[in-house]
């Protein structure tokens, strides 16, 4: 078992390290301008701690904050209420800075952290802490840098603290990495040099090597994607494998969705979370709290016509501001129970579905005129039954611990999604504002804040950073690729997969008897799994760049089907008899491109280049 005594990163940064903070990374940092003796800094354990616990937090945050949202509505798990994406639509341009380049003030920290740590050895640091010490900075050094590797693939290697003698023009004049291949080399060299000195175990927001393994089990299989030698794919495949064989004492935790809010946020599954406290933190700061609540009240139900009624905080549950909401493309991933069979099966494809319910291809007469074009296909109930409890009701358990939707209870509230519901669509007028355009909305990471979400109330919060159900799912994805290379058999990957099936998803295990659907299973398995966890962007990268069984079939690095179609709505009548799924057309939505000569890796921004030549080329296609 872990121990319950849980690291606040906002909390430890001590005021004697504050002479390290930048003020710009757009340069090479270079002078700290130090208000505070290095021995004073350097000179315990203590204070070097500190200074780590900073550097924890500034690095760590990169994984997390507004990625679970930005990166999601990047893809067609979710869509942004008030805004368009250029970058979905394929119009950004080489000048983009999207992939996160530089980040040098922070680069600078974690090198601090080995040359200084190693400099104090003996000096106030015994030979055990210096070591530590070292490893969390090469650590946090390659965390960093895999941020900038899996959207550009290359970056500016720094693994010095810079002088001034080393800059021209204020500006160190350094060529980026030439290859995917020695990016992650470094990365990978540094992960397995840290990882004998850290931690065995700490408490889970703090680094390990269980934290280690865990981040290494990913950055391996993400690399592995990009290789083109099948030697070094295949030794990074195996990395993959046997750092997720390295993670110890951790397990599935009982109810998946529980360690996602204030229920179960010390699971032992949690490997590395960032851990807020409500003295310094209110709900507007956490972008998958605030900014996935929807915000109405029963003065805009009784105007509009909607129920019913809310009946707590005076009629005004709700009042987030809802930007980012859920997709039918996202609720199609979850199998729903069999009622005749037992099995696994998509909701659409279930028997008590095909047996009630007639599905058209045309729109029914309810439809909203001008969304008509929009319609997919609509269905229609057999009397004396819901369609609601026909789509929603035997879902993997994964789909109620993520999503809220109608004939749901939340907050206390009945939820009504359908026409005239209180939590509609368009209950506020014509497509919102700060409404769902889906009608559906985000459930997980979602803490039940006392009385209610509102601006400005405090609140203890955790980012799940990287668990126990994400290894399994990595080492599977590896096992997956080696399969296929000739190497071990596919059915261990299976057998993961129904791990978190079983256990989260609390449905029967797969029996998938072939290569080619048990990579139908992993992915399904690992999007349901890890929605708004910042994954399924760089799960579609990888599998894209695998080709064949892991892209529909596709030549490795060809077109990415999932980033080219269209995210989806459910729009149900009011008494729920009948409904339809459409595109979102709402600012240009419906609008995916994928240009797969260029956007397996952003640009190095052509600004940086433009400044510095020895940053080029620029990646292809940009």
């Amino acid at each position: 078992m872990k121990r319950k005594r849980i690291l606040s990163v906002a909390w430890l940064v001590l005021p004697v390290i504050l002479w390290m903070l930048p003020s710009c990374n757009s340069v090479m940092d270079t002078e700290p301008f130090t208000t505070y003796s290095d021995d004073v800094v350097w000179g315990s354990k203590t204070t070097a701690d500190a200074f780590v616990t900073g550097t924890v937090s500034n690095v760590m945050y990169g994984y997390v904050n507004g990625n679970q949202t930005t990166w999601e509505e990047r893809t067609n798990n979710a869509v942004h209420n008030q805004n368009g994406s250029s970058f979905v639509r394929d119009e950004i341009d080489r000048y983009d800075a999207s992939g996160g380049f530089g980040n040098f003030a922070n680069i600078r920290r974690c090198n601090l952290i080995i040359e200084k740590a190693a400099g104090y050895n003996g000096k106030g640091l015994s030979d055990s802490d210096a070591k530590e010490l070292i490893a969390k900075g090469k650590l946090l050094r390659a965390l960093l840098y895999y941020q900038q590797a899996r959207t550009m693939g290359r970056f500016v290697w720094v693994d010095k603290v810079l002088a001034p003698a080393d800059t021209l023009n204020n500006g160190l004049m350094m060529p980026t990495t030439q290859s995917t291949t020695e990016s992650y080399s470094y990365i990978i060299k540094d992960m397995q040099e840290a990882i004998p000195d850290l931690p065995e175990s700490a408490v889970s927001g703090a680094i390990s090597r269980n934290m280690a393994y865990a981040f290494l089990s990913e950055i391996a299989l993400q690399g592995a994607a990009y290789e083109t030698d099948a030697a070094k794919k295949k030794e990074w495949l195996n990395l993959v494998v046997s750092s997720a064989n390295n993670v110890k004492n951790c397990s599935l935790a009982a109810n998946f969705g529980n360690i996602f809010n204030e229920q179960d946020r010390y699971s032992d599954e949690l490997i590395f979370c960032i851990y807020r406290d409500k003295a310094n933190t209110t709900t507007e700061s956490i972008a998958p709290l605030q900014n996935v609540m929807p915000n109405t009240n029963n003065d805009v139900l009784a105007r509009n016509d909607c129920g019913p009624e809310f009946k707590t905080n005076g009629g005004q549950p709700f009042i987030g501001w809802m930007w980012w909401a859920p997709t039918q493309n996202l609720v199609d991933a979850y199998d729903v129970i069999d009622e005749t069979t037992g099995e696994a099966v998509p909701w659409n494809e279930s028997s008590q579905f095909n047996k009630q319910v007639t599905v058209s291809q045309s729109a029914p007469a309810w439809t909203i005129e001008q969304e008509v074009a929009d319609v997919l296909y609509s269905g229609e109930a057999a009397a004396d039954v819901s369609v609601s409890s026909l789509m929603y009701k035997n879902r993997d358990a994964r789909f109620d611990a993520t999503i809220v939707h109608d004939d749901d209870t939340w907050w206390g509230e009945e939820i009504r999604t359908t026409v005239k519901g209180n939590l509609w669509r368009k209950t506020n007028g014509s497509m919102g504002p700060h409404m769902s355009l889906t009608n559906y909305i985000f459930r997980k990471g979602v803490y039940n804040v006392s009385p209610r979400i509102l601006a400005g109330m405090p609140t203890d919060y955790h980012y799940v950073v990287t668990r126990y159900g994400r290894v399994l799912l990595n080492k599977a994805e590896a096992i997956l690729w080696l399969a296929g290379m000739g190497e071990g058999s596919f059915t261990e990957a299976v057998n993961l997969c129904n791990e978190t099936r079983t256990v989260h998803g609390k449905l029967p295990p797969s029996t998938a008897s072939t290569l080619e659907d048990a990579w139908k299973l992993y992915k399904k398995e690992r999007r349901c799994e890890l929605t708004m966890e910042n994954d399924f962007y760089w799960s579609l990268l990888r599998w894209g760049k695998h080709g064949g069984y892991a892209n529909d079939g596709i030549a490795p690095g060809g077109k990415i089907v999932e980033l080219t179609v269209s995210p989806t709505y459910i729009e149900i009548a009011n008494d729920r008899k009948s409904f339809y799924v459409g595109k979102i057309t709402h600012i240009n939505h419906h609008v995916r491109n994928f240009r797969e000569e260029r956007r397996y890796l952003l640009p190095i921004p052509q600004g940086q280049i433009e400044r510095n030549s020895n940053l080029g080329p620029n990646n292809p296609g940009w």
